[in-house]
């Protein structure tokens, strides 16, 4: 029984299957998981989820500008990478799917999904899986899912991720997760769940395999959790990352992309100051993002003090509470701070010579606030 086609490109890659026992099933390290391409920004991500455990550390395999890949079922760990070398190399995508089969006996209880550097997509489901095993295929987007109680969780998952394409990549990959777990699309329950996401950036070319990189590897409600580490991230990671490509857009003359990408920027550091469960740490790093691009700093300010609520004595949030303050152009504010910051670790040149700077920049005339720092935190 085919499952319900889309519009596209989209077909079928599996049967049902009735479930060939308890036993069988238990040989399987059944994953549902979701391929997505950005043809603005050159994203390409994936999420997935799982009854096994760490699925993140065999599953998902992203490269920016080359595709993005999903091994699963009774998973065989060089599919990834061969995968990806052989789309560098220019195989096409149906191709890397019939040599990866083909060079394998035990294709049929192995499952793939694959999108290209261009979003056209691929797949295999092997004919061992049990229960509901297969997917769908459209541009730009793949589903494919083994151990599933039907085929409508991977038709709901596909259209829920095609109809948000306001959001960013990764907050579709998932909003389509989240609905999987909800669907079980494990029928047993996922453990694990992951999120990997890679971005082009000469500037930055770790950005092409680990724009964003996040796994739980053994939790009773892992979407949840992948969900909160998301939250963490965007506010500590890609804040500083949405301003930086909003300016390189700019550069290069592409307003209506930096617009996307402020607005991201924006959104993301309202979502964080609203968030009460966020961390500290994640509000200290994105305060520091933002110090060092001068930008939001009344937000900046909003998020270290409430670091510095949560853990007062850390030297670490009250150097940021610093950065933020020179930044607001309040220089003696900045300055007090540094020395308290300093006085707490006497040996730490690095706090030495904040308070020697700070200092100097008081001595100046009291329009001259900004300068800039060449500290960088991780």
């Amino acid at each position: 029984m085919k499952s319900r086609m889309k519009g596209g490109v989209a077909w079928a890659l599996g049967a049902m299957l009735a479930c060939a026992g308890a036993a069988q099933a238990a040989d399987m390290s059944g994953a549902l998981s979701i391929l997505l391409r950005d043809p603005d920004t050159g994203e390409l991500g994936v999420a997935v989820l799982s009854h096994a455990p760490a699925c993140g550390s065999f599953v998902p395999w992203v490269e920016a500008g080359v595709g993005v890949i999903a091994t699963q079922g009774e998973t065989n760990g060089s599919w990834g990478p061969r995968g990806l070398q052989m789309l560098r190399d220019g195989v096409p995508v149906q191709g890397v799917v019939d040599s990866l089969m083909h060079s394998d006996e035990g294709y049929p209880r192995r499952q793939i999904g694959v999108l290209d550097a261009t979003g056209w997509p691929a797949g295999y489901t092997g004919n061992d899986l049990v229960n509901w095993s297969g997917g769908i295929l459209d541009s730009n987007l793949a589903a494919q899912g083994n151990t599933m109680p039907n085929h409508l969780v991977i038709e709901a998952v596909m259209d829920t991720v095609k109809g948000l394409t306001r959001l960013p990549l990764a907050e579709r990959l998932l909003a389509g997760l989240e609905l999987a777990d909800q669907r079980r699309g494990d029928w047993r329950g996922a453990r694990s769940a992951a999120l990997l996401v890679g971005r082009p950036n000469p500037a930055r070319p770790e950005d092409a395999t680990r724009f964003i990189s996040l796994r739980v590897d053994d939790d009773p409600a892992p979407v949840v959790a992948l969900e909160r580490l998301y939250r963490a991230w965007r506010a500590g990671r890609l804040v500083g990352a949405y301003l930086d490509y909003a300016d390189a857009y700019r550069r290069a003359d592409r307003p209506a992309l930096a617009q996307v990408e402020l607005r991201r920027a924006r959104g993301a550091v309202t979502e964080a100051l609203a968030d009460t469960t966020l961390g500290a740490p994640a509000l200290n790093a994105m305060a520091w993002q933002l110090a060092q691009r001068g930008a939001m700093l009344d937000q900046a300010w909003a998020a270290i003090a409430r670091a510095q609520l949560a853990e007062p004595r850390s030297t670490e949030f009250t150097d940021t509470a610093a950065e933020v303050r020179y930044r607001q152009g309040r220089v003696a504010d900045a300055l007090a701070l540094a020395t308290e910051a300093s006085k707490r670790v006497p040996p730490d040149e690095y706090l030495r010579s904040r308070v020697g700077f700070f200092t100097a920049e008081a001595k100046k005339q009291p329009a001259a606030g900004g300068g800039r720092s060449g500290k960088k935190k991780g």
